[in-house]
C-alpha cells in the first residue's frame, strides 16, 4: 500500500478497467514499481511503447550487437523507444522521420542515420550506406506500402518485424528470404495469458530500471486534462506529434 506503480493491463472493453477511468483495479502481478525518476504523467506514457519496442527488438529480431537496424517513424511513441533499446545492444540504427526537428530528437536519442524520408528514397538510401547488402533488421511501424518497401532495404536472410498487419505482396520478402514477424504487444490481454502479461510485466521493471539509471528516456510531447480528450486525438491524427501524450486525470 502506498508504492508508486505503473502497469499495462485492462482496457479492451472489459469493467472496471481502461485507461480514461479514475480508478482501475489491476491484478498484483501485472505492476511493477514506476520508475522514481518519472512524472506519473511520464510513467503513463511508457509501458505500451516500452513493451511493443522490447518485444519488436529484442524478442521477434532477436537484435545482436554489431547489426544494423532500420525503425521506421524514428520519432514516433514506439520509434523512440526503440532507438534506444537497440543503441543499448550496440546495434548501428537507421531511422526515417519527417522534419529537421524530429531528426534533431533522434540524434539526440542516439540514432547514426535520420532520413528524411520526404525528401530521400529510404530504400536507396541504405542500400547506399550499406555498399548495396540492406539492413540486417527493420522495423515497421507505419505498414502499407511502406512495408512493401522496406523489404528490398534488408539484407537477405535478414528479419523484418511490422506492427501493422501486411497487406498487397510479399515477393520481395519471399525472393530475399526474409524472416517476417508481427508484433502485436496487446496480444497477453486479448487472448487471455496470464504468464505473458508477467513477462509484460518484468519488461515494465526492466524499463524502469533503465530509465532511472538514466539509459532509457520517454519523451512526453504534450499532456491534456481528461476533458480535453478530444482534442488529444485530434492532434494524434495529424501524425505531426513526436513522442508521447498523456491525458492528466485530476
Amino acid at each position: 500500500p502506498g508504492d508508486e506503480v505503473y502497469f499495462c493491463s485492462g482496457g479492451l472493453g472489459r469493467a472496471g478497467t481502461g485507461n480514461y477511468a479514475e480508478y482501475a483495479l489491476i491484478d498484483a502481478d501485472y505492476l511493477a514499481h514506476k520508475p522514481k525518476s518519472l512524472s506519473f504523467a511520464e510513467a503513463a506514457a511508457l509501458p505500451l511503447v516500452l513493451i511493443t519496442a522490447w518485444e519488436a527488438i529484442y524478442d521477434r529480431a532477436r537484435l545482436q550487437s554489431g547489426q544494423s537496424v532500420l525503425i521506421h517513424g524514428g520519432a514516433g511513441g514506439v520509434g523512440h523507444v526503440a532507438i534506444q533499446l537497440a543503441k543499448l545492444k550496440g546495434a548501428k540504427v537507421y531511422t526515417t522521420v519527417g522534419n529537421s526537428d524530429k531528426e534533431r530528437l533522434v540524434r539526440q536519442l542516439g540514432a547514426d542515420y535520420p532520413i528524411l524520408y520526404k525528401q530521400t528514397d529510404f530504400v536507396a538510401a541504405i542500400l547506399q550506406e550499406t555498399a548495396g547488402k540492406g539492413v540486417d533488421i527493420a522495423f515497421d511501424t507505419v505498414g502499407g506500402e511502406t512495408f512493401r518497401q522496406t523489404c528490398r532495404a534488408v539484407r537477405v536472410y535478414g528479419d523484418m518485424v511490422t506492427i501493422l498487419e501486411p497487406t498487397g505482396s510479399w515477393k520481395e520478402a519471399r525472393d530475399r528470404n526474409l524472416r517476417v514477424s508481427l508484433e502485436l504487444m496487446l496480444t497477453p490481454a486479448l487472448m487471455g495469458l496470464p504468464e505473458a502479461q508477467k513477462y509484460q510485466t518484468e519488461i515494465l521493471r526492466q524499463g524502469a530500471r533503465l530509465i532511472d539509471e538514466k539509459k532509457l528516456t520517454i519523451h512526453l510531447s504534450q499532456t491534456f486534462p481528461l476533458a480535453a480528450a478530444i482534442s488529444a486525438h485530434q492532434l494524434l491524427e495529424t501524425a505531426s506529434v513526436t513522442g508521447k501524450i498523456a491525458l492528466i486525470i485530476d
